[in-house]
Parts: C-alpha cells; structure tokens; sequence
C-alpha cells in the first residue's frame, strides 16, 4: 500500500513540474524572425529594398504583440514609412492589409503575437513576458535577418 502511494505521489509530483514547467515555457518568447514585407515586395522595382526597414520593425512590433492599441500604432507607423519610401497609395495598401489580415484571430506566421508559442488575444504583457522580450531582444543578430532578406 505504501508502494503505491509513493508511486501515486511520484507521479503527481513529476506531472505538476511538467505542468509548472510548460506555463514557463508559454511566457518565453521565441527567437525573433521576419520575412520582411509578408507576401509584398520589398520595395519598388526602383529601390528593391526600400520597404524593407520598415517591414523588418512592423514584424518587431507584431512578433512581441500586445494591445490593440499597439498593433494600430504599429501598422500607422507601417504606412508613414511606406508612404515616406514611395507615396500615399501605396502606403494606405500596405495599411489596410495588414489592419485587416494581420490580427492574433488568423493562423498566418505574420500574425500579431507570432512570436509566442500559444496564439495571444490583444493583451498587453505580463512583467514576465516583458523580460522575455528584453532578453530576446539583446540575441537578435540584426546584420544576418537584413542580409537573408535582402533582395540582389
């Protein structure tokens, strides 16, 4: 009898650790990537790269997630800077793509929040979550991201 509590014990221990251990693992952010204008040129035929920065910080944005309020921010800052590199159109385009398909409800890796190993609602992070993106943060190699994605 004393055997199979110790078992029984032994197993509910081992399990609430895997638990505990996966509830971490859900406030640690996942190395930043981008793929720089998602299914979009990088710039125009004049300046292939052109949108490329402003991509590359939209997809920074979107990786972290956040509120509501910061992905609208994040997609106004979008359009100003396409709009800076060619013009108001084009700058709008790009807006309205990613207002209406880049929200945490769509299952694309460009979604906002992408960078967290559950799909996240608009909210805005925990001091857990924060720690995590500021650490990941100091680990991005900015140099090797710009040159995968630059266009010859």
């Amino acid at each position: 009898m004393k055997l199979t509590a110790l078992v029984i014990t032994s197993l509910l221990i081992l399990t609430s650790c895997q638990t505990f251990q996966d509830s971490l693992n859900l406030e640690k952010i996942q190395p930043f990537t981008s793929d720089g204008c998602s299914m979009s040129p990088n710039g125009p035929r004049a300046k292939p790269n052109g949108f490329l920065e402003c991509c590359v910080n939209h997809d920074l944005a979107y990786w972290q997630g956040g509120t509501l309020e910061q992905k609208q921010t994040a997609d106004l800052a979008l359009q100003a800077c396409i709009t800076e590199n060619s013009n108001e159109k084009i700058g709008k385009v790009f807006y309205e793509a990613v207002s209406l398909g880049g929200g945490p409800q769509f299952n694309t890796s460009f979604r906002w929040g992408y960078g967290w190993p559950k799909r996240r609602t608009y909210e805005a992070l925990n001091h857990t979550e924060r720690k995590s993106v500021e650490q990941e943060l100091q680990n991005i190699r900015w140099h090797e991201i710009y040159t995968s994605l630059k266009s010859e």
